[in-house]
């Protein structure tokens, strides 16, 4: 491991860390408003973002911030992981370096 295989990680386990707290506040919504229910051991995650943001829509006329934020994170947390294995390990080897 280098240098920058730890900053990549680095980052990767910021926007996990960010996207995971973003999902746990929108969970709390869910299971402070009886919206979700707590004891479900198996519960629809897609379901957790479709009530939250018909709620959200509905309480403040738009989608509440913190599923934007989870989302945006979710996504670097992605991009970043793929961007970085592409260029760390694929391009090298088409390059034959």
């Amino acid at each position: 491991m280098n240098t920058t295989d730890i900053i990549v990680l680095a980052l990767m386990a910021v926007a996990a860390i960010i996207a995971a707290g973003a999902f746990a506040a929108i969970a709390k919504y869910l299971f402070d408003r009886g919206l979700a229910d707590q004891k479900n051991p198996a519960p629809n995650i897609i379901e957790f973002y479709k009530t939250y943001i018909a709620s959200t829509r509905k309480e403040a006329g738009r989608i509440g911030g913190v599923f934007w934020v989870h989302s945006v994170f979710t996504g670097l947390f992605i991009a970043i992981g793929v961007i970085y294995s592409v260029v760390r390990f694929i391009l090298p080897f088409l390059m034959g370096t």
